[in-house]
């Protein structure tokens, strides 16, 4: 629609201007927007509608991102002309420039774990075409001393974000937040050389956010070092805020960044210390960009979560109770969602506590129990669902697998009568399977009870029209077999057949290996691994 006012305005005579121009950049920025939120929209609903992969012939997600790359990459072309036209007008200003390195920042990558290299290559280019713009404008203000482009705060923290912006599962992500954080420094300098002159290159909260999210994503990767550099980062910020500097206040967003870094890490200890930090600096200031709400909680119980450990599942608990006490005191903002409920849950399984799976599935009742009177957003999920069943396996609770049988039924049951948010799923069987391969202890009579849950959950999986069995799925149930199938004959003829269905669904790997050695005795063993070395020969 702007172009076509574009060309009505040249056929009446009338000549665009800089402004003219700077509109059509900024409804493309638009347009970039608009794919972006609609490529992820489509892939939530691909999620959410993942209900029958062996039948459904819809396109992929993988597919659907490209349609939207390509879609990006034509606005980027058409971005490109127009900003080499202003410059050949010699318009271009320091707005065109930002608009531009704004666009090539929202350029989506693919995040599919097989092919990570491509995706880091990808992120690169996308980069590396904001850094050459961004280099373009500077050149060219050097060159020509004209202020008219001369790059500013927002030039910086464009680049600066689109080092940020690029999804934590690419590869780089430590390379993009020292990147980044050199930008801030850049920034740092220019504004000390001549605070008077250098006021429109002056770093400001979204500055330090940026490069503090930066590191926070790299801290997905395991790096300790990235979390405590976004924390350095926000000690920096707070020290400059308290010493006069208005425009870099922390906010909601770069603590919860914060947290999500110490999240990643193992370190719940630092994310609940950021966590006590937020609500101190709230109760004295009373400002509400600095109060905890359901996200810095739960990022926070998330964290104790990935932990593990009594002490993580005592203090998740602690903090979900906090939670509901603020919630029923009115304070709407700390509402727990299921995630915070399926976060606890995790934390209980994984704390070897006495009864702490019971304890699990009795907030999974609360939830039900709520979410039937109406608090119709806290209704259980199938994450929640799988979450109270490892918490079985885990635990050393008799006849565990008698109670992870119960729930598959209950979700199984409850999908037929039309509830699709607790339909089972790959990992909801494995889980059953794992639970029936941990029941090792107990008389004949138990151990054979677990061994029939175990079968026929994993029968169960392969004959279902929703979802698909997984290498886990072998590498459970021959743990199974290992642990419960007493008579070494039965046991290596079963070993034997699930390989043998393993290798059918092309899902053997070095885990399903390792397992049947395991499992079966040396001959079986070599007869099998023997036979698959001939299969793949051929």
């Amino acid at each position: 629609n702007a172009e076509r006012l574009i060309q009505r305005m040249m056929q009446k005579g009338l000549t665009p201007n800089d402004i003219t121009y700077n509109t059509l950049l900024r409804c493309i920025s638009k347009d970039m927007d608009l794919v972006g939120r609609e490529n992820l929209n489509n892939q939530s609903k691909r999620r959410d509608n993942r209900s029958n992969p062996k039948t459904e012939s819809k396109p992929s997600a993988s597919v659907s991102t490209r349609t939207a790359q390509t879609h990006q990459n034509l606005l980027v072309q058409k971005a490109e002309s127009i900003l080499s036209k202003m410059e050949d007008l010699q318009i271009a200003n320091t707005i065109s420039y930002n608009t531009m390195i704004s666009i090539l920042s929202k350029q989506q990558h693919p995040t599919s774990h097989n092919s990570n290299n491509n995706n880091k290559n990808q992120a690169e280019e996308s980069v590396r075409q904001a850094e050459a713009c961004f280099h373009r404008m500077l050149s060219l203000s050097t060159a020509t001393s004209d202020e008219r482009i001369q790059p500013d705060t927002c030039s910086f923290n464009s680049l600066i974000g689109a080092y940020a912006k690029i999804g934590a599962s690419i590869p780089g992500a430590k390379e993009r937040a020292i990147r980044a954080e050199d930008l801030l420094r850049q920034m740092e300098n220019l504004y000390r050389e001549n605070p008077e002159g250098n006021k429109s290159v002056k770093p400001d909260v979204v500055s330090y956010s940026s490069v503090v999210s930066a590191y926070a994503k790299a801290s997905r990767w395991g790096e300790e070092g990235c979390a405590l550099k976004a924390l350095e980062i926000l000690k920096m910020m707070e020290e400059l805020y308290e010493g006069g500097e208005e425009g870099v206040k922390p906010n909601k967003r770069t603590y919860t960044a914060v947290i999500n870094a110490f999240a990643r890490t193992g370190q719940p200890e630092n994310a609940e210390m950021i966590l006590s930090n937020m609500k101190r600096r709230y109760e004295l200031s009373r400002d509400v960009s600095l109060k905890p709400d359901t996200i810095c909680f739960t990022s926070t119980i998330d964290a104790y979560a990935k932990k593990g450990g009594e002490e993580a599942a005592e203090r998740a608990e602690n903090l979900l109770h906090e939670m509901e006490n603020l919630y029923n005191m009115g304070d709407k903002d700390v509402k727990p969602n299921t995630r915070t409920y399926s976060a606890v849950i995790t934390a209980m399984g994984k704390s070897g506590l006495p009864r702490a799976a019971e304890k699990a599935e009795q907030i999974l009742d609360e939830m039900e129990y709520i979410s039937s009177h109406g608090s119709k957003d806290l209704a259980p999920n199938t994450i929640l669902y799988n979450a109270v069943i490892d918490a079985y396996a885990r635990s050393t609770t008799i006849g565990k697998c008698n109670r992870a049988e119960l729930l598959l039924e209950r979700m199984i049951e409850e999908s037929n009568n039309g509830n699709m948010a607790i339909r089972p799923d790959t990992i909801t069987f494995n889980s059953v399977i794992n639970a029936a391969a941990r029941s090792s202890f107990g008389d004949y009579d138990v151990r054979k009870e677990a061994y029939m849950i175990g079968l026929n959950a994993f029968k169960s999986l392969h004959r279902s029209d929703y979802c698909q069995p997984s290498s886990i799925t072998y590498v459970l149930f021959l743990r199974v077999l290992e642990n419960l199938m007493e008579s070494e004959e039965s046991r290596d003829y079963m070993a034997g057949k699930v390989f043998e269905l393993c290798r059918k669904h092309n899902l053997v790997n070095d885990a399903v290996v390792s397992q049947l050695k395991k499992t079966c005795s040396h001959d079986t063993f070599y007869v099998v691994t023997s036979s698959q070395c001939t299969h793949r020969k051929k």
